[in-house]
């Protein structure tokens, strides 16, 4: 598979042209000079060492240049010989090469290290730039993720993903970089020694790389095929274990006892299959290995042989095995750039989704509810669940205090998110005093329409700050107001720092009951219109529940509150009961009314809270 679009537009070879990765490839290029200039001075310290001077011969890099070698990298030594004394005699020479060929090789991997560096940090700035836009994605696209869908892929898209997709685009990013410049270099240094030994040394291992990187990926398909085989001939026989009622009861001994051995023998055939195919495929890869690079090896021999210097022949190794080990990293870059252009794909597939929410041109200022708020034949569904709501009607009084409540939480969530806009209905009408909501600006409608969630967390702020939420026109005595009227004032008075405490992940760390009673608070000071309430699904204790109850008194007062409800007596002080019961709402009254009529609200009632269902039912009433 070729690298996507996306994928390019975070690492491609005409990136490295640009001024992000522009420095890391000519400290690449750099890093292979001195990477090549090393292995001549080891090539020529190790000839130096093996070959005795004739009584003729001249000392150092000029018996090199005389004896060893004429190709063009060893004339540019026998040149410096000819102007540093110290490179005329043979200890002196050795010395200095072998400490030029050392101090090369650390600058060389020195440069590596920061070109490769270099490739992470533009990765990592990329991703990152990803990352800034899924957040902002999440915050437009649907606020209100009825079935959890939505966060649950943002999660894995901004974590994991983002996570897998950086470290494939760092990888590729470090082979290219690197790989290209040391290959380059190190051929065009071979095809100067000697152009047909070097392309006749070096064919056997760019074909022996593309053998084996098919070999591996034929083994790997087969070997995935049969293990799977064996998987299910497993499965089954483990099914068959559960089957001792019925088969005792039925007399089936026999039969099964048959069945279970035929199935172990195809199980055993399979799993030596698997063995067999393993081992096969390792022993055509090693010998593919021992080819590509033997093949070379035994094609430099009898150039040697035939009159090739020794000199020559050995560099030729050395630059062989650079040749080998860039190869071998080469055949990685399509699997890391499948790999990676699945992420980034991905990716930007959710950045690019458009969100179902937005506000109308030429929409106006809406003001507060002071009537009614009505659902008009709204429907609404999920791309893969069955439809929440079917044309359902609702009609609710400016002043009351409602339980909306469904046998699972989707369909009331969904009525819910409705009314602040954070879905909008498939066909129908949400109107506040008979005006469609979607007439009124998204911020208008939404500083009128809150809606408050036991799993909202804190920010990384102050408290006072996590009440007014940075608003400069929310004073600090409004806030404190608001704290009393949710009874978070008294815990936040006895933080360390009171008001100015530091709360979230640097901070004090609240607990679930505290954290929503903030939440209230940051509701109250800002003194909606219509105030939605989701409670807790966990436990709290007796004060939390004494707490809550009295701020809901307190806050319902001249404003319309909707209680998505965990706890009984939640629903038993509000005027009005509503049930959602496939898309429509089936009962409406008050709970000792739905007890008497609605076999549905019953039935909703002893799941949640009869003693005999669980301690933890009985907790939440």
């Amino acid at each position: 598979m070729n690298a996507s679009k996306e994928f390019q537009r975070i690492v491609s070879f005409p990136a490295f042209l640009g001024a992000g990765l522009a420095s890391a490839f000519l400290a690449s290029f750099a890093a292979a000079v001195l990477l090549s200039a090393a292995l001549v001075c080891v090539a020529s310290a190790f000839w130096l060492s093996t070959h005795e001077p004739s009584a003729s011969s001249p000392a150092g890099l000029l018996r090199l240049a005389a004896e060893g070698s004429s190709s063009l990298p060893f004339q540019f030594l026998s040149a410096a010989a000819r102007r540093l004394v110290l490179l005329q005699s043979d200890r002196s020479t050795l010395l200095t090469l072998l400490a030029a060929a050392t101090v090369t090789f650390i600058l060389s991997r020195l440069l590596s290290a920061w070109a490769s560096g270099q490739c992470s940090r533009h990765v990592a700035a990329c991703i990152q730039r990803q990352r800034q836009h899924l957040h902002r994605k999440a915050i437009r696209l649907e606020p209100a993720d009825v079935t959890g869908e939505q966060t649950a892929l943002l999660d894995r898209l901004f974590g994991s993903a983002a996570h897998e997709l950086q470290e494939r685009a760092a990888e590729w990013a470090q082979i290219v970089c690197q790989r290209t410049p040391e290959t380059l270099l190190a051929v065009s240094i071979a095809l100067m020694i000697g152009w047909k030994t070097a392309l006749q040394a070096i064919i056997p291992l760019i074909l022996g790389r593309l053998l084996l990187q098919r070999q591996q990926q034929q083994l790997r398909s087969s070997t995935q095929l049969l293990a799977e085989q064996a998987s299910r001939g497993l499965l089954r026989m483990t099914d068959s274990l559960r089957k001792a009622r019925l088969v005792s009861s039925f007399g089936m001994e026999q039969h099964e006892q048959q069945q279970f051995e035929q199935q172990l023998v195809a199980w055993r055939d399979k799993s030596e299959q698997l063995r067999t195919q393993q081992s096969i495929g390792e022993l055509q890869q090693q010998l593919t290995m021992l080819l590509s690079g033997g093949i070379p090896l035994v094609l430099l021999s009898l150039h040697i042989h035939a009159g090739l210097p020794f000199l020559d022949g050995l560099l030729l190794g050395l630059l062989l095995l650079v040749i080998a080990s860039a190869l071998r990293d080469f055949t990685r870059l399509p699997e890391l750039a499948s790999e990676g252009s699945e992420r980034a794909d991905e990716i930007a597939t959710c950045i690019d989704r458009v969100p179902a929410v937005s506000q109308k041109p030429g929409a106006t200022f809406l003001q507060p509810m002071s009537r009614t708020l009505t659902l008009n034949q709204v429907s609404f569904s999920t791309p893969h669940a069955a439809p929440l709501l079917q044309g359902l009607d609702l009609r609710i009084t400016f002043g009351e205090r409602i339980a909306l409540l469904s046998l699972t939480p989707e369909p009331a969530l969904a009525v819910a998110s409705l009314i602040p806009r954070f879905i909008d209905p498939d066909p129908g009408q949400v109107l506040i005093d008979g005006r469609d909501i979607r007439e009124g600006t998204l911020e208008s409608l939404r500083a009128e329409a809150l809606f408050v969630s036991g799993d909202d967390p804190v920010f990384d702020a102050t408290a006072l700050e996590n009440i007014t939420c940075g608003q400069p026109d929310i004073t600090r005595q409004q806030a404190v107001d608001a704290a009393k009227l949710a009874h978070a004032d008294n815990f936040i008075r006895t933080l360390p720092k009171g008001y100015d405490t530091p709360l979230g992940e640097h901070g004090v760390n609240l607990d679930a009951g505290q954290r929503f009673r903030l939440s209230l608070a940051r509701a109250a000071v800002r003194e909606p219109a219509i105030l939605i309430i989701e409670e807790p699904q966990i436990p709290l204790d007796a004060a939390t529940k004494s707490m809550l109850d009295d701020a809901y008194q307190r806050l319902s007062g001249n404003r319309t509150v909707i209680f998505l409800p965990s706890r009984l007596s939640t629903v038993k002080r509000c005027s009005r009961v509503i049930i959602v019961h496939e898309g429509k709402v089936t009962a409406d009254g008050t709970h000792e009314q739905l007890l008497h009529k609605s076999d549905l609200y019953r039935h909703w009632e002893y799941v949640r809270f009869n003693p005999f269902r669980g301690e933890e039912n009985s907790e939440r009433g």
